[in-house]
């Protein structure tokens, strides 16, 4: 469905269903930024690109593009460089860490969806619409089963001076991520696996969240 009257016009996307979804968003938003104030490194900037998506698909909830066509195309060049930084964080980390975390890579793809999302409706193909749908089902269903955390990547075993580094990390030990500080080198083992800083073991509560937020991406997706 495209066009900007096909954009005003969304029957199964009621005023109640907005504000239902518009609330969920702000608990993870808020859920998001209670991690990113205590936390540090890539911690911090994953909580804060996810802090951001769950305002914009708020606004995307609460704001419809016909009455509000410039916020649209702010967001569009928000995201566009949130999702930029993000594949640019997924490099970097990639040569750091001798292998690319899951968690940058699927956040900078969210991100796209975000990025897309804004588009104006007439330069969307149906075809696409439905991948990213399809893409974000999945993921709501990865969250929400903590698929992610059982990786090869996040489960091989950590280099004893990078465990110890964690250790000393009195705030990682209290939230869902296992922190690798930034400035630590893991020590040659040719036992253990990739070292990554940004770990899924994430708590109930985070997973809930990514559902959630992938949740309302594939269907503000599918109804538009």
């Amino acid at each position: 469905m495209h066009g900007e009257m096909a954009a005003m016009d969304m029957p199964l996307l009621p005023m109640w269903l907005r504000i239902v979804w518009v609330v969920a968003l702000l608990a993870v938003m808020a859920v998001h930024t209670g991690h990113l104030v205590v936390l540090s490194g890539q911690h911090r900037a994953w909580h804060t690109g996810h802090t951001v998506m769950a305002a914009g698909m708020a606004l995307m909830y609460l704001l419809p593009r016909m009455q509000h066509p410039e916020l649209y195309r702010a967001g569009l060049v928000l995201f566009a460089l949130v999702a930029l930084v993000q594949a640019v964080i997924t490099v970097a980390f990639r040569a750091r860490e001798g292998a690319v975390n899951p968690l940058w890579l699927l956040a900078t793809v969210d991100m796209l969806a975000m990025v897309y999302m804004l588009l104006p409706p007439t330069t969307r193909p149906d075809w696409l619409n439905w991948v990213f749908v399809a893409y974000l089902a999945c993921q709501t269903v990865a969250y929400g089963l903590g698929a992610w955390d059982r990786l090869p990547v996040f489960t091989s075993r950590t280099p004893t001076s990078v465990t110890a580094g964690v250790a000393t990390t009195e705030h990682a030990r209290e939230h869902e991520h296992a922190v690798t500080p930034l400035s630590a080198e893991p020590a040659p083992d040719p036992t253990a696996g990739p070292v990554v800083g940004l770990v899924a073991h994430s708590s109930l509560g985070v997973r809930v969240t990514l559902a959630v937020m992938a949740a309302s991406m594939a269907y503000m997706l599918a109804v538009m």
